[in-house]
Parts: structure tokens; sequence; C-alpha cells
């Protein structure tokens, strides 16, 4: 049996245990945490609706789709989309995969998802057809809408959120289409729904040339149950099963497993566009594609920014790279000019700051002091601050990017203007206060300790076979910390350092060429002057040299074609074309096949003339192994 307390009866022994403590009560009652209702911003919609709406159309040819924004009104019924510009009437179209906060996502073949192509909208994640509609296989697109804002209580299982955007919601290519503007959530004790405003154009199945503009209403898209919000954000399966529609048109079917509706006013809406029987069950083949896919609320967590080196030596100019990521640029709108109404990214600042420092914490422009200062905003927002002259860097899309400083202690220290923490610190630009952006990274000194690495290792191997190279780090003193092998700017290999020499084995699939192979030592907390003289290294990755073999096992005459064996040696195995040349008697025929684990066996040609003939096989050289040649003779006797 379950020991676990309903969600509102759980509030209410939390709710009794408090007023017990206040009044002094001296029986202990234990009461679970209660997290406030805190506030959300960034939130991620996510939802396919169901595999109805990404399955291919009765109509030949046709499909269900998704578009970002309200792709444009056909004019005239009975139209479908011929591409994302245009209509079959020739009039503009406009289907799209971004439009504002929206964006129409299709799931990769490794589980994730990227965004939509108008060529992807009729084939499945693998590019198989999504037709017929009866079949298992759909096109599994989403829609994501960014920059959700509200509240949420965790510990209640409450929560409220709305997000600002337009989908379309399209059947059968776009004979049949309604508009989805601004959704919001609402969950009470984890009991939920999703309303959204529709919009759209009605028409019929049996006389689509019936093009009619409805009026826009407010309609509950989903409801469901059991929700529970967690700091993360929330994953629900909306109801469908056993709930009853009532249809002026195609009656419900509710006899068959699983029968079931979405919810009642939104069905009622799309009636008139002649979708509602994709929306309920009605008996037929496709019932089972009806349900609604889970939906996926995702909430923001703070941006992180990793340093490359937080404990600087005391002496000299040293570089540190500064990477972010979770920026998320709809979580900050610019306040002021240059940027105003527009995403303004994060300052990135080297300077000192007071232990009260954050924005949002209301501490006052003087509780940081900037030394040097970037700001991380959108790429084609740029050059309006003044591009990297000023200080821009490029702030992705996906709310990550990349910079450096220059870090000396005797500049520092000779700053007048400074506070007490010094460090790597971020917050939004432009104006806006967000939480989410601000982060401190401590920046601290240390004598630096001198050390020598050395590197040993081959400077020739051929494709396919290892090698090994050893590290040798010689230090001051004894420190913690792990060596690491590159090739160029590739780390090939880590390990700890231990007592200072380490072996790595070098990979088998090195391109061929030169590399460059260096070592260096990554120390932990302790600053380590480094000496890398001797720790290059050059490696020449040569081809594998091959050997061509040939044997007629079965001679051509004129009125059959003949077989012949080729075999290239060579470890790893031979993979590549390989070309036959037939010559003798004024004739010259050629014969191409693809070689493969070292071997194949090709058909030659009929031979009509009796003689001896030079059959020559060249295997081209590839990548990793080098070309070769074998000539044979064979006679052709009748």
């Amino acid at each position: 049996m379950s020991t676990s307390l309903p969600r509102r009866l759980r509030r209410l022994v939390a709710a009794t245990a408090a007023t017990a403590l206040a009044a002094g009560s001296l029986a202990a009652m234990a009461a679970p945490a209660q997290a406030a209702t805190t506030p959300v911003a960034g939130a991620v919609f996510a939802w396919g609706l169901s595999n109805e709406a990404n399955n291919a159309g009765f109509a030949p040819g046709t499909a269900n789709m998704l578009s970002a924004g309200k792709i444009a009104n056909p004019g005239v019924g009975g139209q479908t989309l011929t591409s994302a510009t245009s209509w079959s009437n020739g009039a503009a179209a406009g289907w799209s995969a971004r439009a504002g906060n929206v964006e129409i996502q299709k799931k990769t073949v490794a589980g994730g998802y990227a965004t939509a192509t108008w060529a992807g909208l009729k084939t499945s994640p693998s590019g198989a057809s999504i037709s017929p509609p009866t079949s298992s296989t759909f096109s599994d697109h989403r829609v994501a809408i960014k920059g959700g804002t509200g509240s949420a209580d965790v510990a209640a299982d409450d929560a409220t959120i709305t997000w600002s955007g337009d989908f379309t919601v399209l059947g059968y290519s776009g004979m049949t289409f309604f508009y989805v503007s601004d959704p919001t959530l609402s969950v009470d004790d984890g009991v939920g729904t999703v309303t959204a405003t529709l919009d759209g154009y009605g028409t019929k199945q049996d006389d689509t040339s019936v093009w009619t503009d409805l009026e826009s209403a407010r309609v509950t898209l989903a409801t469901f149950s059991g929700v529970d919000v967690t700091p993360a954000g929330i994953t629900v399966t909306p109801d469908f099963a056993g709930v009853e529609y009532e249809s002026t048109a195609v009656p419900q079917s509710r006899t068959t497993t699983g029968w079931g509706s979405w919810p009642s006013s939104f069905v009622t809406f799309v009636e008139p566009t002649g979708q509602a029987a994709y929306w309920y069950s009605t008996g037929g083949s496709v019932d089972k594609n009806k349900t609604p896919l889970p939906l996926t609320v995702s909430f923001p967590g703070p941006a992180k920014v990793t340093v490359s080196s937080t404990t600087i030596p005391d002496t000299g100019t040293h570089q540190v790279t500064v990477k972010g990521s979770g920026f998320d640029p709809s979580l900050a709108t610019g306040t002021r000019p240059p940027l105003a109404g527009k995403p303004t990214g994060a300052y990135v600042v080297l300077g000192t700051v007071a232990d009260v420092w954050r924005p949002s914490a209301g501490a006052p422009s003087s509780a940081r002091k900037a030394i040097t200062q970037r700001w991380a905003v959108l790429a084609e927002d740029m050059a309006t601050i003044g591009g990297p002259a000023a200080g821009a860097i490029e702030l992705k899309p996906d709310g990550t990017f990349t910079t450096s400083f220059s870090i000396s202690k005797a500049a520092i220290d000779a700053s007048k203007d400074k506070l007490a923490n010094l460090g790597i610190y971020t917050y939004a630009g432009g104006g806006p206060q967000q939480a989410l952006y601000e982060t401190f990274t401590p920046i601290t000194f240390a004598p630096a300790v001198a050390s020598t690495t050395t590197l040993s290792a081959p400077t020739k191997l051929t494709y396919g076979r290892t090698g090994t190279a050893t590290v040798t780090v010689r230090t001051s003193r004894a420190l913690t910390g792990s060596i690491q092998l590159l090739d160029g700017t590739r780390v090939l290999g880590t390990r700890p350092v231990g007592a200072g020499r380490v072996s790595f084995t070098l990979p088998k699939n090195l391109t061929v060429g030169a590399h460059r192979l260096s070592a260096r030592f990554v120390s932990g907390n302790v600053p380590v002057v480094r000496s890398s003289s001797s720790a290059v290294r050059t490696l020449s990755i040569a081809k594998v040299a091959t050997r061509t073999a040939l044997k007629v096992t079965k001679k051509p005459t004129r009125k059959k074609a003949g077989k012949a064996r080729v075999t290239v040696s060579g470890t790893p195995k031979a993979k590549g074309r390989v070309t036959l040349v037939i010559k003798g008697k004024g004739i010259k025929k050629t014969v191409r096949a693809t070689v493969r684990n070292g071997k194949v066996v090709v058909t030659l040609p009929k031979l009509k003339k009796k003689g001896t003939y030079k059959v020559t096989a060249t295997f081209a050289a590839t990548s990793t192994h080098s070309g070769s040649k074998k000539t044979v003779k064979v006679k052709v006797t009748r």
C-alpha cells in the first residue's frame, strides 16, 4: 500500500504543521518543505499534437502538416501547397519553419529534433515516405514555442504560463487549415488545461470550393490530470480516451478500444473546417493516430560559464577562454537603445564586484567595476553595437558564446577603481534584469610553478598501424593534474599526471599526411609555467602499399561472358575502385567494379574474335591505400 498523501492533503498537513509550530505546540509534526511560487521566463512549449497531424492525407500526394506563423489565405477553397511559397492557384502561401517565437521541428534519426524543412514534410525521420495514411510511418514534426512567461509552484503542482506566437495546422496539404495563437498552460494541483485562440477558414469535404472566414474563438486545446510540475518543467499526455463529443456530422464511435475525443470546444471550432473527424474516434482505420502525443513544457535553467583557468600566475599576462551556455536570447529584451525591444544578450565582463552585485537583487551599477567588457549579442546585431572593435561577440541562437580575456595581476593591482571580488561575471545587457543570466566565476592569482614537458613519439607510420607516444612532465614541486596528447587542436587522450610519465596508444585511423603531435600539462588549481619546446613532434602517416593480383577464373568466349577475381593486398584490407581493360585483336573493352575487403569478382565481356588478349586490372589509389595494377593474358579459342 502506498503511504504517500494526495497533493491537497500534503498541503493541508504542511499548513497545519506550520500553525502548530507558530502556536508553540509541544507536539512535533513533520512537514514537507514548501517551495514558494516562483516566476518563470523563457519556458518552451513543445508538442506534436498527434500522429494524424503528421500523417499522409487520403487525397493522393497530400499530407497533414504544421507551419510556423499564419500561412497565407489562398482566397478560394480546394487549394494545396505546391511549394513553401505557393498555393496551387498561384497565390502566395508562406509555409515557414520559423516565425517569431515559433519553430516547427522534425525528429531526427538519433531521437533529437532539428528545424523542419519543406522537403521533410512528407517523409519519416529516416527519409521513408509517410504514405499511405493507414501506415504507421509519420513525419514526426512538432511545434516549439519559446519565451513563455508566468509562474510555477513545484511543491503544489501549480503553474500558469503564457506564450506569444502563431502556428498553422494543415490537413490535405492545405485544403483545410486553422491557426493556433498564444497558448496558455494552467495547472492547479496537477490538473490542467491548454487554451489558445483559434482562427481559420470553413470548407466541406464534399465541396472544397466552399471557403468562408471563421470567427476566431478562445478554446481548450487539451486537458490533463496527474501533472508533476518539476524544476525542469512538465511532460504530460493530454486526455482522450473516454472523452465524448457530439458531432453534427460524422458520429463518434464509442465501441472501439481507446475511443475518445479532444476537448469539445476545440473540435466544435474545427468542425466547419472539415477537420473535425481528425480529432475524435469515428471507427475508422486511423483512429489510433488521433490520440494526443505527449506535451512538454521546459523551464530554462540558469546560464553557465566555464573559464579555461581560474588560478592565474602572478607574473606576466595570460589569456583565458570564457565559454557560456544557456543564455537563451529570448530571455532578455532590451529596454534602451540601441537594441530596445530586441534580444540584448549578455554583458561578459572581466572585473570586480561587491559582495552584493546582481542587478536582479537590486544592486546598483557601482557594485560592478569592469576592467574589460564584451557584449554577447546575436550576429545580426553586432554591427549595431559597434562590432568586435567595441567588444561585440556573437551570441548564437542556441544561447552559447566564446570569448577570451588577457589577465595581468600587475595591471589589476595598478587599477584604483576596483572592488573586493575579481572574476568573470555576466548579466543581461541593454537594460533588462534577468536573474538566469547572472553568473560569477572568481579569478585568483598564485605563484607559478615551473614545468618541463617532453614528448617521445614515432615520426613515421603506415595508415592502420599504431604506435606509442610517451609524455614526461617534470615540475619544481609535486602537482596534481592531467597530461593531454593532441593532434593539432584535437585531443587524442587525457591521462592523470601520476608519477609524471604517461604513454598513449596512437589511433589507427589517423589520416594519411602530416600530423602535428603535441603534449601539454593541465594542472589543478596551481598555475604552471609550461615549456613546450620539446613537446612537439611531426608524425607522417603513409598510405598502405598494395599489390593487385588478377586471375581469370572463367575465360570469355564469343558467346559467353567470363569471370575474373581481383585481389588487392594490404592491411587494413583495401576498399575502392578497380578498372579492368581487355585489349587485343583491335578490341578494347573496359569494366569497372568496387573492391570490398580486398577482393571482387568481375564479369568479363564476350569477345567476338579468337586470339590472345591482355587483361589489366588497375586498383585506383584511395585516401588510405596506394594504387597498383596487374596484367595477365587470356587466350580465346572459341
